[in-house]
């Protein structure tokens, strides 16, 4: 995935107030994608140092 369609995923999966959701799920999948965002941004920056 490149950051375009992170973008488009982390927009989508923002808290929609008409729909019922379970609160941990919505955590969780919130936690998984911003620890591949960082995982991401890690890899990037390590490429520009070498």
């Amino acid at each position: 995935m490149d950051n375009k369609e992170k973008e488009k995923d982390i927009s989508s999966l923002e808290f929609d107030k008409g729909k019922t959701r379970n609160d941990y799920k919505f955590l969780v999948q919130k936690l998984k994608n911003i620890k591949e965002i960082i995982t991401l941004l890690e890899n990037k920056f390590l490429q520009k140092e070498m």
